[in-house]
């Protein structure tokens, strides 16, 4: 995260780039329930991923653009609004199948956090003198990607470089290893084209620098079985448990291991970066802070503690 990546969430028009097709005659919809509270747009604008290749959010009309792969059309692109019935999902292009229906309810509902869990968070920061709004508000879920391999991805993409480093490197993973659909638009990658394209086109054509290695070995991995990040979705393993198994991996150190967990529906930590320990002391008035007082003051909220100052960061999001 960072100054760039909040000024587009907070001021832009649209984060992102709208995928081709994006304004192509709608040919089917299909509704997701939501539970009471939830509110698409603050879970769109929950963090930079709304701005990052095959994902595009219009905050003109609250529509998320996203382009899914599916098991049997393959690449499409759907818009994503909130109406009282809940998340219509809508396509253009030719009729899916029951099974394409079912992959893009599945993806749309884990993209958004339609189930997570909030009640654990919500009764933490109850209690916490400046986080007691965050249960009215229904705050704390997080915009993830369909799969575990592409938050990992996009999670190694934000490791020691500039916002616009960040988005560029997705948008070239995407447009050069992405399947086709229907209307030129391009979804995420699988492991097995990021693997098969190999480090020459990583290095040349995606331009990853030295992440090039990190991007072999996990795509190699998940491609071949040897890793299944889906597995981490189990509350039947322990947070430590799966954030030693992240920063087991090439390029995840403390900021983007503690990330990841967010995205899993796990309590994220600290993740103190530039940007963190910059805005939290202007938020509260003061000149600075030190790593140690920033975690006094959201320890309170126990294993919520990197959640709680999330929302604080970012609450400001939200007003006005």
């Amino acid at each position: 995260m960072g100054a760039a990546a909040e000024l587009e969430l907070v001021s832009a028009d649209v984060s992102g780039a709208l995928p081709a097709g994006w304004d192509a005659p709608r040919t089917g919809r299909l509704i997701v329930a939501v539970p009471p509270g939830y509110a698409l747009d603050r879970v769109a604008r929950s963090h930079g991923w709304s701005g990052l290749a095959p994902t595009a959010y219009d905050r003109r009309t609250r529509t998320l653009h996203r382009v899914l792969a599916l098991p049997q059309a393959g690449a499409r692109g759907v818009a994503v609004a909130q109406r009282a019935s809940g998340l219509v999902v809508s396509w253009g292009g030719g009729p899916l199948s029951a099974a394409d229906r079912r992959a893009v309810a599945a993806q749309v509902s884990r993209m958004l956090a339609v189930t997570a869990d909030l009640r654990e968070l919500h009764a933490a920061c109850a209690g916490h003198a400046d986080l007691h709004w965050v249960p009215a508000a229904g705050a704390g879920a997080l915009l993830r990607s369909p799969t575990v391999w592409e938050d990992l991805a996009k999670t190694l993409a934000t490791t020691n470089c500039s916002w616009a480093l960040t988005r560029l490197i997705c948008t070239r993973l995407v447009d050069t290893l992405g399947a086709v659909g229907e209307h030129a638009e391009r979804a995420f990658p699988t492991p097995e084209a990021v693997r098969d394209a190999g480090a020459g086109h990583l290095r040349d054509v995606v331009r990853v620098g030295y992440r090039g290695q990190a991007f072999l070995e996990l795509a190699g991995a998940v491609a071949d079985g040897a890793l299944d990040p889906e597995a981490w979705w189990d509350p039947e393993l322990s947070d430590h448990h799966v954030l030693l198994a992240i920063r087991a991996l090439r390029g995840f150190g403390p900021y983007a291991a503690e990330g990841m967990l967010g995205l899993l529906d796990r309590p994220r930590g600290l993740a103190l970066d530039s940007w963190v320990r910059a805005k939290l002391p202007r938020l509260l008035g003061r000149e600075a802070m030190t790593d140690a007082e920033i975690a006094g003051r959201y320890a309170p909220l126990g294993r919520w503690a990197g959640t709680g100052l999330w929302l604080e960061l970012t609450r400001d999001w939200f007003e006005g």
